[in-house]
């Protein structure tokens, strides 16, 4: 297994549904050619140190990661309220 000791990690911005201005996380290594890529999705507690640190491990290992903010138009804050807002707006139980 490859492992890549150089990668670029930072928070992306993309459209989403009705041209809403979405937020993700993206990792890549600095390799040359194609690479894989993995879609890292969220677990409850929200967009957490968790999924940013999967999605890295992920771009070491040779892929190309996105980790979506699926919460982002909750707006910001810290992943349990964020979390909490979603719940009481009748979301994820």
């Amino acid at each position: 297994m490859a492992f890549y000791r150089s990668m670029t990690a930072e928070t992306v911005s993309f459209k989403g549904y009705n041209g809403d201005t979405a937020e993700a996380y993206y990792a890549r290594p600095n390799a040359p050619g194609k690479v894989g890529g993995v879609v890292v999705i969220m677990h409850m507690p929200g967009w957490d140190e968790w999924i940013i640190e999967t999605t890295r491990k992920i771009a070491h290992h040779g892929y190309a990661a996105i980790a979506p903010h699926l919460y982002f138009r909750e707006g910001s804050g810290a992943p349990d309220d964020l979390g909490a807002r979603v719940r009481a707006a009748g979301g994820v139980s």
